[in-house]
């Protein structure tokens, strides 16, 4: 097999010796971050994130760029405290060696220290997502000084952003943990894929890509505190298809939020063309391995046809998010297909049920 990046170097050795041993890949499609108690992590790319969050504030009507800070920094503050994690107090970025690493390995960027007088001002390089990013770092200054800090950022180029941060005197209880609401099972064995990490390439200081797509982990934890931030905004839903979900069990508010992510994610891996072919229900079990287990998104433990056109019942027990593993598995659906499709999630007995069928109503001839 041809690899994509010849390891030659002893710091690229290094590097993969230490993202294979802190992303620990599980049989059931799950990967774990071993530095943050086992939290689930989300490998995704940067354009399909950044499209992610696009169709997000497209299909809600909102500007989520502030409340996905916000939540990605009181996530980063709970990691560490539940972690924890010792942080460096210097002041001095030169020395935070190890947050350096943690930002390389989660494909984050780099930062340096620009100005630390009366207003501190950390410049990150090569930032996945701006807000992602200022709200993480903002939490580790936070963590280092013992002190609260009012945060903005500004970015002109993807290139870098400027973090500005200030002394804050208000205070803010510590971030407690947030429980997930749907079932899943992450006591399974973890894998050795040797070929999982073939086709890993350092490109810059804090970047990464596999298959020349940069990639980055996010944090389950993060997923579910951004939709505490979002949920109290979502009144309606403005852009896509809105009564292609159906989510049993919740109010008809977190029932639109996680049809917008739903949505989003379908369309997304619709539009990136990928061939799906399905001849047998047990053809989907494959499909999932490579579309979500790959990605940290879960796996289908069962999975039963119930219609004569393409309709299936998939049963699982490993699962980051519904919305996504739905999205997802919606987009795989109409791929194979090649038309709409209708989805159905609820819990029962301690596993998630995700029921697929056509969107229009198909009669025999």
């Amino acid at each position: 097999m041809m690899r994509f990046f010849n390891f030659s170097k002893e710091g690229n050795i290094d590097f993969l010796d230490r993202i294979k041993k802190r992303w620990v890949i599980h049989s059931n499609g799950l990967i774990v971050d071993s530095q943050r108690n086992n939290n689930l992590v989300w490998k995704i790319g940067i354009n399909s994130f950044e499209n992610f969050f696009s169709g997000l504030e497209k299909r809600s009507g909102q500007s989520l760029g502030r409340r996905l800070a916000h939540s990605s920094s009181e996530s980063e503050e709970w990691l560490i405290l539940d972690s924890n994690i010792k942080l460096s107090s210097s002041r001095n970025l030169k020395r935070w060696n190890k947050a350096s690493n943690d930002w390389q390995d989660r494909g984050l960027g780099s930062f340096e220290l620009i100005d630390n007088s009366d207003e501190t001002r950390v410049l990150i390089n090569d930032p996945f997502y701006g807000p992602m990013c200022a709200g993480i770092f903002s939490a580790m200054w936070e963590l280092s000084t013992k002190t609260r800090h009012r945060f903005r950022w500004n970015q002109n180029t993807s290139e870098s952003l400027m973090l500005s941060l200030s002394e804050d005197n208000v205070k803010v209880p510590s971030p407690q943990n947030i429980s997930c609401p749907w079932f899943h099972d992450i006591s399974s064995s973890p894998i050795v894929d040797e070929d999982y990490w073939d086709t890993l390439m350092i490109e810059n200081k804090g970047t990464w890509s596999l298959m020349g797509v940069r990639m980055m982990m996010i944090h389950q934890d993060l997923i579910l505190r951004f939709e505490s931030y979002f949920l109290p905004y979502v009144d309606n839903i403005h852009d896509g298809r809105k009564n292609s979900c159906l989510w049993r069990g919740l109010d008809s508010k977190k029932a639109n939020m996680w049809t917008i992510f739903s949505d989003t994610m379908r369309e997304i891996f619709f539009d990136q063309g990928h061939h799906v072919i399905i001849s047998k229900e047990q053809d989907w079990i494959n499909v999932a391995r490579r579309h979500l287990g790959r990605n940290g998104l879960g796996c289908i433990d069962s999975i039963a046809s119930i219609d004569d056109f393409g309709g299936v019942e998939i049963s699982t027990t490993s699962c980051f998010h519904p919305a996504i593993f739905c999205g997802i598995l919606s987009g795989c659906w109409e791929r194979a297909y090649g038309r709409n499709v209708k989805s159905e999630f609820r819990i029962d007995s301690g596993r998630n049920i995700l029921k697929l069928t056509s969107l229009s109503e198909i009669s025999y001839q």
